[in-house]
């Protein structure tokens, strides 16, 4: 596989078309009934996303009935691998979708046609790379097997380690996993070292089988950012249902914030874990608000933060080229 994951998959009608074709394995939950099945796809917002909690304050909106308030219908679809809500973002089967930000800077590159319109959450502890016996030090992978996702914040994470070691890829023996994979090969001693998130990280330090947390995304401030987005053609056909969408990630961001212990145990329900293994992972993330988008989408995250990930993107051969910050992202939904 290449280490740009969608570097063969050219945005051509052909391509695209091979990609729809291919989508019969990934994960994303179909509908019950083919007809209501399209009928919803009519008039709904067809969201990607994951099991993991950064992307969970979803899960609240749709409980606490956020997107009902609003007047905007939502169909999330649940992936396991970046890779196949990327491919179904390209393949036009969903309107937007939760990525790291490396993704996004990927599929832009790589000529989909999107934006950049909301900050969801920032990682410290909640993504990591995670040790076996025999590694307690950056410096001790070489050689070493450690399984990680190419092109998802797993490989952006690893690349700033090995770097500040003095270290690359080539000083490793490269696994490539999906992250709900990582732990149970760590754990089964088929690799030396993974790079995963919540909820896997807090499932692997609580077997009791000797794994440590060797580096977590919070020694790398601003590195590991989700973002969520939108086809541009939908963002232009539809910017009054995508300003609810976000107006509905703000609502329940508030809820969790407010009703703290409820909002979290929807969220472990959403990515199907228990609250109680979660309570350190929650810690770890910060979810933005729009009033922080607003700040930060025309401020430090446009100036600062994006250009840097586009500088590392391009060092590890996730972008051959670099993109603008200024033409990624779109903030005229954010409100006022």
């Amino acid at each position: 596989m290449t280490r740009r994951i969608f570097r063969s998959l050219a945005v051509t009608a052909a391509a695209t078309a091979a990609l729809a074709l291919g989508l019969a394995g990934c994960t994303a939950q179909p509908a019950a009934d083919p007809e209501a099945g399209a009928a919803q796809s009519a008039d709904a917002i067809r969201m990607g996303t994951q099991p993991w909690l950064g992307y969970g304050q979803w899960y609240v909106a749709e409980d606490q009935g956020f997107f009902a308030d609003r007047d905007v219908k939502v169909a999330l679809s649940s992936f396991n691998a970046d890779a196949d809500v990327n491919a179904a973002l390209a393949a036009n089967r969903l309107d937007m979708a939760n990525v790291g930000a490396q993704a996004a800077l990927q599929f832009i590159e790589q000529g989909l046609d999107v934006s950049i319109v909301l900050m969801l959450d920032s990682a410290t502890e909640a993504d990591a790379i995670l040790s076996g016996a025999g590694v307690t030090d950056v410096k001790d992978l070489a050689g070493k097997k450690v399984a990680f996702e190419r092109g998802a914040t797993s490989e952006i994470l690893l690349a700033e380690a090995l770097d500040e070691a003095g270290m690359s890829f080539d000083d490793v023996e490269v696994v490539e996993a999906s992250a709900d994979k990582v732990a149970p090969m760590l754990l089964a001693g088929r690799v030396d070292a993974g790079v995963t998130y919540e909820p896997y990280i807090s499932e692997a330090l609580g077997a009791d089988k000797g794994v440590e947390a060797l580096v977590t995304a919070g020694e790398y401030p601003g590195l590991i950012t989700d973002v969520l987005v939108v086809r541009n053609d939908v963002l232009d056909a539809r910017p009054g249902d995508v300003e609810e969408v976000l107006g509905a990630w703000d609502d329940a961001v508030a809820f969790t914030a407010e009703h703290t212990d409820e909002g979290r145990a929807i969220i472990a329900a959403g990515v199907g874990s228990d609250v109680a293994d979660l309570e350190t992972a929650f810690d770890g993330v910060h979810y933005y608000t729009l009033a922080e988008n607003r700040e930060l989408l025309t401020g430090d995250y446009l100036t600062e933060t994006l250009p840097a990930l586009v500088s590392v993107a391009e060092r590890i051969g996730l972008l051959s080229a670099p993109v603008e910050a200024k033409s990624v992202i779109r903030t005229e939904f954010l409100g006022e």
